[in-house]
């Protein structure tokens, strides 16, 4: 008798990958990404709802990208998330790390038993690339983007301080955010940038699939364009 492969599985849950820009130029957030990233993990540990459905993984990059917490089972971590700024704004190595890390992370859900749903990334960024020459990044956000690969993921862009709104809707698949101009560089954009997304995590667990965030308070929303 062949199993119906759904029974196989224990339940849904969501990869998301928190990407956050530790330029040189964000160091005057650091202490408020660090806290806010505390607050995020204890939310999701308070919440076995969304812990067991958001399996959450932070990732920073500046001059080269770090996995800063895996994607692991919360009640597992051994430390809590920590970020340092400096350096460039690289995207292409950013680009190419998820890559790698989404089918590593999908792979190993699916092998758990979880009914893996396509992976959400959320980029939160405050400067343009400085690794533009050549399109370089361009090159590698095709990859990550690539539909022939299974895993592509949903991608969702924040953008403040002298990001571009040019560069945050080829990256976004989904939403695109860029802060009103009053609040492009204080650290409120921050704060709401973080917020948002924890929302949307929180939301995304209660009706088991992504859920994007309508509105950004300080934040305007760019309209995708479409092929």
């Amino acid at each position: 008798m062949t199993e119906n492969p759904e029974t196989t599985y224990r339940a849904k849950g969501l990869p998301a990958y928190l990407v956050l820009d530790t330029s040189t130029s964000m160091q005057k957030y650091e202490d408020l990404l660090n806290t806010t990233l505390l607050d995020i993990y204890d939310t999701l540990f308070e919440s076995p709802l969304t812990s067991e459905f958001i399996h959450l993984s932070v990732i920073s990059f500046n001059t080269d990208p770090v996995v800063v917490t895996p994607m692991t089972d919360i009640e597992e971590l051994t430390s809590l998330p920590k970020v340092t700024c400096n350096g460039a704004t690289n995207l292409a190595p950013m680009f190419r790390l998820l890559r790698s890390q989404i089918t590593e992370d999908v792979q190993r859900l699916s092998d758990n038993g979880v009914m893996v749903l396509r992976p959400v990334v959320f980029v939160l960024t405050d400067g343009e690339p400085t690794d533009g020459k050549d399109s370089i990044w361009e090159t590698e956000l095709d990859r990550l983007r690539d539909k022939s690969w299974k895993q592509h993921p949903n991608l969702i862009t924040y953008g403040f301080g002298t990001a571009r709104e040019d560069v945050l809707k080829k990256i976004a698949t989904v939403a695109c955010y860029l802060a009103e101009d009053d609040a492009r560089n204080n650290a409120e954009a921050v704060s709401a940038a973080l917020t948002s997304l924890l929302n949307s995590l929180v939301a995304s667990a209660g009706t088991r699939q992504l859920q994007v965030p309508e509105s950004v308070k300080g934040y305007k929303s760019i309209p995708l364009e479409f092929v």
